[in-house]
């Protein structure tokens, strides 16, 4: 049905005011129906299936509905010929995905609770962890590449040091165990700054 004011008001029939738009529309409301009539099959079917892979239902809900939502939100539709297919696939890509940015919260939050002692007396923290979490975050984005390279290989991976030379060596960069550690030292280091800066900052904020 062609909800098109303009074609509304006037006599022209669809097959005259059809075309490239109009065809584009009617591709859209196809694909849309489609993805409907999946979500009442298949949503159920995939939040157990998420559960296996997360352990956890409501972040399975959550996965599911939004695989549907991003398989709904594809620019060309006709490309995708094998929808139930697509949803899936996209449910287990957002579930890494997940997973991965989880392990690197527990990362950093394992930094903050390891490395960075709270510099007040106060019992209750200057800082929040999670607002640590997001300077940290941030203050990572901002390291040199080597040193940020031996951060995440040693703190998240947590290779030895002998393991960490192989990569280094693998991208051309011949470097010792010396220099690594001092890598580690000074990202550590980085790191240990912004959080003081950050909380400095905060206390001239405070009233």
């Amino acid at each position: 049905m062609n909800l098109d004011p303009v074609a509304l008001e006037t006599d022209t029939t669809p097959e005259e005011t059809a075309g490239p738009r109009g065809t584009a529309a009617s591709g859209r409301e196809n694909h849309t129906q489609r993805i409907a009539e999946l979500f009442k099959d298949e949503y159920p079917k995939l939040v157990h299936y998420m559960v296996s892979r997360t352990g956890n239902w409501p972040e399975a809900r959550d996965v599911a509905a939004q695989a549907f939502a991003q398989v709904l939100e594809v620019r060309a539709p006709d490309t995708v010929s094998f929808l139930k297919a697509y949803v899936y696939r996209s449910a287990r890509n957002l579930a890494t995905d997940r997973a991965r940015a989880g392990a690197i919260r527990t990362r950093l939050h394992k930094i903050v609770k390891h490395e960075f002692a709270s510099t007040t007396p106060s019992p209750e923290p200057l800082f929040m962890q999670q607002q640590r979490v997001k300077v940290l975050s941030e203050a990572i984005e901002r390291l040199r590449p080597t040193r940020k390279m031996v951060l995440k290989l040693r703190m998240w991976d947590e290779l030895p040091y002998a393991e960490i030379e192989a990569r280094f060596a693998a991208d051309g960069v011949v470097v010792n165990e010396r220099t690594l550690l001092r890598w580690y030292a000074d990202a550590l280091k980085e790191l240990r700054q912004a959080i003081l800066a950050a909380e400095d900052a905060d206390k001239d904020h405070r009233p």
